[in-house]
């Protein structure tokens, strides 16, 4: 899924978050951040592939999705969701993040569903 949809719909909930439960701006601001930045997994990827740092070219490679074959996109994993719920009992920031990101790999399921390429995503290390 693009990103601007990741931002519109952490935006959403975030905001909604805010306006009806008792989370601060800085809280509701990890949950939106962490909702769009998970997604700097596939930049990691695309520099490791490509050999190169370029953003753009990152963002219109990735975008292309005949170009999506399976890969392990770390940051998407359940191993790394536990890792971030984890560091919550470190610091309670953490559990905010952690929201973010399991809204985009949510709102990212659905997508994967719909477009029927749910075959591509590794959502497990332990399965991959």
């Amino acid at each position: 899924m693009l990103p601007k949809w990741h931002a519109l719909f952490g935006f959403l909930f975030a905001y909604i978050l805010y306006w009806f439960t008792s989370i601060t701006l800085f809280q509701a601001s990890l949950i939106f951040f962490a909702s769009i930045f998970i997604d700097i997994d596939h930049y990691f990827w695309y520099v490791l592939k490509k050999k190169s740092f370029s953003l753009k070219k990152a963002y219109y490679f990735l975008r292309d999705k005949e170009r999506l074959t399976r890969k392990l996109m770390l940051f998407h994993t359940i191993e790394f969701h536990l890792f971030v719920g984890l560091l919550g009992l470190v610091w309670s920031g953490f559990f905010y993040i952690l929201a973010g990101m399991i809204l985009h790999s949510i709102i990212d399921i659905f997508d994967l569903i719909y477009t029927k390429r749910l075959n591509i995503r590794i959502f497990c290390l332990i399965r991959s």
